[in-house]
Order: C-alpha cells, then structure tokens, then sequence
C-alpha cells in the first residue's frame, strides 16, 4: 500500500518546503502500512525521514530509515507519517494549460 491523504487515519496540516524539495502533507498511517519509499516522522514535529527497510515480526513494525536508524512500533499503531506534494513538471504545466 502507497501511503496517501486519501488512506491517512488523520490529516494534520500541510508544510511548504523551498524549491528544490517539496512539501508534504502531515498524517498519520497504521504502522503495518509503511513500505519502503514512504515518508515518516520519528518525533511528532520532526522532518520526515524515508524508510529504506520494513521488518514485520510478533505484531510489531522496524522501519529503518535512510540514516541507517531503525524505530520500532506496534503494527496496528498510528504513527507520524508524511505524504509528499506531487512532482510537476514544466511537461505536465504546458498539459493542462493547452
């Protein structure tokens, strides 16, 4: 599963990053939900960090993250995650200007 605002159990708020990164929606997911690639919060008002690693074992979640740290969390609880903004492109803004 893809984590979205659409499948969040809660949407917090939305954060403007600077050009180059992008923004991001905050939310919170299941735990069991998070697949490599997602974005999630260790600390409530932390940055979002991706997980780079899931371990599933005896109803909990080790999500690793791309420094290398990993945080544990039951797998059915809710956890501060991250939807990020989409991508556009200039390809994409001529699209639907026309």
């Amino acid at each position: 599963m893809c984590l979205a605002v659409a499948n969040a159990t809660t949407v917090l708020d939305h954060r403007e990053v600077p050009p180059p990164a992008r923004g991001y929606t905050r939310t919170r997911h299941h735990a069991g939900h998070l697949m490599p690639g997602d974005l999630w919060r260790p600390g409530p008002d932390g940055q979002p960090h991706t997980v780079t690693d899931v371990d599933r074992h005896n109803g909990h979640v080790t999500l690793t993250d791309q420094y290398g740290t990993a945080y544990r969390y039951p797998a059915d609880g809710l956890i501060p995650t991250a939807v990020p903004d989409p991508i556009v492109t200039t390809t994409m803004s001529l699209r639907r200007a026309v």
